[in-house]
């Protein structure tokens, strides 16, 4: 058997491992069915170029002939795939080409040497296709990208030539045969690539293919020892080699397991501790449940990892304008992310992808708008000490980030690196989204038994308030004495006052048993509008009542409704002391559904408008807060109550007010039917 036939059987070997290796592992990567076709074209030509060296006859040569243009076609297939580009012109050329040229094969022109050269050239030149379109990949990726797509490249263009002296060597040329290992070397880098569905640099590729090596000499050497042992009586032969495989299959995945972790402590010993202090902090994670303890806990263990120079947490503030530092490592210009003046940065990390400095730096910016947003997040990145900014982000809502920067070398993150961090990230954000759960839990307990309490004290109050103005009522006054009176009608006004801030107070408190129905919107508003054009105010007031067509009826109850918008007209009546517009407004709109991003759900807007003063965006921001009141005899809870109320009918009130032009408080109302095809309930 000629070198040739040997290597080209050892490599088909090899290479239907590497199939089944793939094939078979649980995890289903990405582009793992075009990398098998690939993988099928290289075994089925060394499989034909070893059939060929033992008989050399017609048969075997189409045979090599059609695993060319096999290999042709799964090049092309598979770096294309890989690299998501769509199906163009060099496909359908390859696809067309592979059955004009399959069909002459099967004449006597597969016999020939011409058909040979042709289909040789036409397989080349598609792995010359493919490793081409990898050079154009890495002079369009960025910094650390490029870098290990230029190993790739390299390593390509060598497979490739001496593919092409395997082919001349094939025919009688005096060349040596080095293409079928470095084919299948090549082939193996590609399947640490798939697998780990990220590209490795030349420091980890070489650490894999030694541990490889390493563990494949362990192996040789315990099955020779135990079929050696075993050479002897008939029979005891095969009894040591079964042994020796069964030694082999137990002891294959602790093996390989301490031949990476020593291979991680030898080559890679950043790497190996920043993997180790992540996995240590993901099981630690669980059990935090203080966020303050969460960012000390997540920065010790980066600082503990010695692969971080800066790292700094930053969570979302409680009023929502910003995020602010927790903790940090090493300096940092900005301890707080302005929601406006960072605004590019923030849509980017909403966006879900770690944030890299390499990617910011090599973007391409095609306008002025681009080239703006690209120096504004490379000045926020500089501000931040980071290199990479992983986001924290639950259901589309961002809670905060980590930075991390590395300024001892230029390309300090591998992007296995980069994913240990993700990973923790991700544990990072259940364990915020937990915390606020437990907070909330905490502060719903507190506000029960304050408001229990309170309810109990305002009974209490209540009663002996209730003697004094009967005490009051009943004294027998000097009708000449008006000072007399004057004190007593003052003790009786604020008495009434006192009275009916507790009244509000325990409707506050109450517990909601509301009688949800069907209820005509406009009905209530025309009966708000009669009430509030009965009442006296300081000026003038103009009652518009202005209902949209087909207004359908809305799930509610009727009388708290009532309340709801009574309360609201007369608190801009009120504002309105010089008079003015009450607008009564209710038309039918579409909001979004809270469960089916993209979708929206039919509603009816109410909106109570007036043309009084208006507010300040401090007013506007204490508005619902009780006791908060700007009226001289208010009690400011009205407002907190009809907020309330309408949380029980899936609904807020929007403010927007603007000072010398008036407010306007609207509020959203759930239909009590779905709408029809034509705009009215079903």
């Amino acid at each position: 058997m000629s070198v040739h036939a040997q290597s080209a059987l050892i490599a088909a070997i090899l290479l239907l491992a590497m199939g089944i290796n793939v094939a078979f592992q649980e995890k289903r990567v990405a582009h793992r069915l075009t990398f098998l076709f690939w993988i099928a074209g290289f075994f089925s030509l060394n499989a034909a170029i070893f059939a060929f060296s033992l008989s050399g006859g017609a048969l075997t040569l189409r045979a090599l002939l059609f695993a060319g243009l096999l290999v042709a076609l799964s090049t092309v297939y598979f770096f294309e795939r890989y690299l998501q580009k769509p199906a163009g012109v060099w496909r359908t050329l390859s696809t067309s080409t592979s059955i004009v040229v399959g069909l002459l094969i099967l004449t006597r022109l597969g016999e020939t040497l011409f058909m040979a050269g042709l289909v040789a050239l036409f397989a080349v030149g598609s792995y010359g296709y493919g490793v081409f379109s990898l050079y154009q990949r890495m002079r369009e990726a960025s910094l650390v990208e490029a870098a290990r797509l230029r190993y790739v490249v390299l390593f390509g263009v060598s497979s490739i030539l001496t593919s092409g002296l395997d082919l001349i060597a094939l025919f009688g040329v005096g060349v040596p045969s080095l293409g079928y290992l470095v084919n299948t070397i090549y082939v193996f880098v590609w399947m640490q690539i798939i697998q780990k569905s990220r590209l490795l640099d030349l420091k980890d590729l070489l650490g894999r293919g030694l541990g490889l090596l390493i563990q494949s000499v362990l192996i040789s050497l315990v099955f020779s020892a135990l079929v050696r042992w075993g050479v002897g009586p008939e029979g005891t032969s095969f009894f040591s080699t079964v042994l020796a495989s069964v030694v082999i299959i137990v002891t294959f995945d602790p093996g390989k397991r301490l031949i990476e972790l020593w291979m991680g402590r030898l080559f890679f010993v950043e790497t190996f501790e920043l993997d180790l202090q992540m996995s240590l902090l993901k099981r630690e994670i669980s059990s935090l449940i203080d966020v303050a303890a969460l960012s000390e806990r997540l920065l010790e263990r980066l600082r503990a990892s010695k692969r971080v120079t800066h790292a700094s947490v930053f969570l979302m503030e409680k009023a929502g304008r910003g995020y602010a530092c927790q903790r940090e490592i090493g300096p940092l210009q900005e301890r707080r992310v302005d929601m406006i003046q960072r605004r590019h940065l923030l849509e980017a990390l909403r966006g879900g992808e770690t944030l890299t400095r390499a990617q910011v730096t090599h973007e391409v910016a095609k306008d002025m708008e681009a080239r703006q947003r690209q120096l504004e997040l490379q000045e926020a990145l500089d501000a931040l000490s980071a290199d990479l900014i992983f986001p924290f982000l639950s259901s589309g809502r961002l809670l905060g980030f980590l930075c991390v920067q590395d300024d001892r070398v230029r390309e300090p993150f591998s992007s296995h690196e980069i994913s240990l961090i993700a990973e923790v990230t991700a544990r990072v954000v259940n364990a915020l989204e937990n915390s606020a759960l437990f907070e909330r839990l905490t502060e719903k307990d507190r506000l029960s038994a304050i408001g229990e309490m309170a309810a109990g004290m305002a009974h209490e109050i209540r009663n002996p308030l209730g003697a004094i103005k009967a005490a009051v009522q009943l004294l027998e006054l000097d009708e000449e004495d008006e000072e007399q009176q004057e004190l007593v009608s003052v003790i009786l006004e604020e008495t009434n006052r006192l009275s009916l801030v507790l009244s509000q107070f325990l409707d506050y408190a109450r517990p909601f048993k509301g009688n949800m129905a069907a209820t005509s919107i406009g009905r209530v508003l025309e009966r708000v509008a009669t009430l509030v054009r009965t009442e006296d105010w300081p000026g003038p007031i103009e009652v518009r009542v202005e209902l949209g067509p087909k207004l359908p009826k809305v799930y509610a109850d009727g009388d708290l409704l009532q309340q709801i918008c009574l309360n609201l007209a007369r608190n801009a009546c009120e504002a309105m002391e010089a008079g003015g517009t009450l607008t009564l407004k209710a038309v039918a709109s579409r909001e979004g559904h809270p469960g089916r991003p993209g979708e929206s759900l039919p509603r009816v807007q109410v909106a109570v408008s007036d043309t009084g003063p208006g507010m300040t965006e401090e007013v506007r921001k204490n508005l619902f807060i009780p006791f908060f009141t700007t009226k001289r005899k208010g009690t400011g809870l009205g407002l907190a109550i009809s907020q309330r109320l309408l949380a029980h009918h899936q609904s807020a009130i929007r403010v927007d007010s603007t000072v010398g032009m008036g407010t306007t408080m609207r509020f959203t109302l759930p239909l009590a039917a779905p709408l029809g095809d034509g705009g009215a309930p079903r």
